[in-house]
């Protein structure tokens, strides 16, 4: 079952350093290994990052593999975090 990753950022977010970071782990131009769909946008001077995983597994490796590099890049931490299994997935 498909696992969703929802983080809101409600202070400023540096979009240039989020694609700096992607960049440097691989995964601007495609998407990683498992991860099904990411969208992301301001709302704000904020951000929100939605991204739909094949499962939390693929999701947790994903971060274990390149959490590191949202420290070197000095990101702020997310607001709020929420994930979970979905009941529905659907692409047109």
């Amino acid at each position: 079952m498909p696992f969703c990753t929802l983080l809101e950022w409600d202070e400023p977010f540096d979009f240039e350093k989020y694609e700096q970071m992607n960049r440097q782990s691989g995964v601007h131009d495609v998407l990683p290994g498992g991860l099904l769909a990411r969208i992301v946008g301001a709302v704000g001077d904020g951000a929100r990052i939605i991204e739909v995983w094949r499962t939390s597994q693929d999701a947790g490796e994903f971060n274990a593999k390149h959490g590191h590099l949202v420290a070197e890049f000095d990101m702020p931490p997310p607001s709020r975090v929420a994930a979970f299994e979905t009941t529905v997935f659907q692409t047109g």
